[in-house]
């Protein structure tokens, strides 16, 4: 089952562990320079061409997770973040295409790790007709239905969250350019007050 707006699911991304740097407490503990292993975050933002975005993972969890404080970042999408970084850390691989399911805090991690090895997304479970309601659970219909108000929520949402993130991006332009004409001014004012500064009083020109 697809988003009726793309633009409303979390981004493509995928994580990867590579050698980048040395591990410095390893190295003075071996006597030699050992690699140092670091987890990537590799994003593809919608509209994005090209090869995806790498980023170490935990810092840019931690940024993103600050602009969603301040209402610059979809929170929901921090929170998928979060959850698939964990989940990879613990060894399970996230689906490619829509919202895993491991990642899906709206019930216990023990139930979600039981449910995606049939349903690798929330749009998978979404998807479950009447009929296969059996092959969820006792619960299948609660969870199914649960899974489908919540893709409703976030297709309702999208443009409200476009629109702030439009807005708060308009006001980050505008405080940037009044910070500059700011600069400008001062500059200028500095200026035209050297001279007057280094100018010596009339009087004193007379005497």
């Amino acid at each position: 089952m697809a988003y009726a707006d793309p633009m409303s699911r979390v981004p493509f991304f995928m994580f990867q562990d590579r050698e980048h740097g040395a591990d410095a407490e390893a190295s003075k503990e071996k006597g030699y320079e050992v690699p140092k292993m670091v987890t990537f975050i590799l994003i593809t933002p919608h509209g994005h061409k090209g090869d995806p975005l790498e980023f170490f993972a935990d810092e840019f969890i931690t940024r993103k997770d600050g602009d969603a404080r301040k209402g610059l970042y979809d929170p929901a999408w921090v929170s998928e973040f979060k959850a698939g970084l964990a989940a990879w850390r613990e060894g399970k691989v996230l689906p490619r295409n829509g919202t895993p399911l491991l990642t899906w805090e709206r019930i216990l991690k023990s139930r979600r790790d039981q449910l995606a090895q049939r349903f690798p997304t929330v749009e998978d479970l979404a998807a479950v007709p009447d009929s296969s309601l059996g092959d969820i659970g006792m619960d299948g219909r609660v969870l199914r239905d649960m899974a489908r108000g919540d893709i409703k929520a976030k297709t309702d949402l999208s443009p409200v969250v476009k629109e702030l993130a439009d807005a708060n991006e308009t006001i980050r332009r505008q405080q940037e350019q009044l910070a500059a004409l700011t600069s400008r001014l001062d500059a200028l004012e500095a200026s035209e007050d050297a001279p007057r500064r280094g100018r010596p009083r009339k009087e004193a020109e007379t005497a």
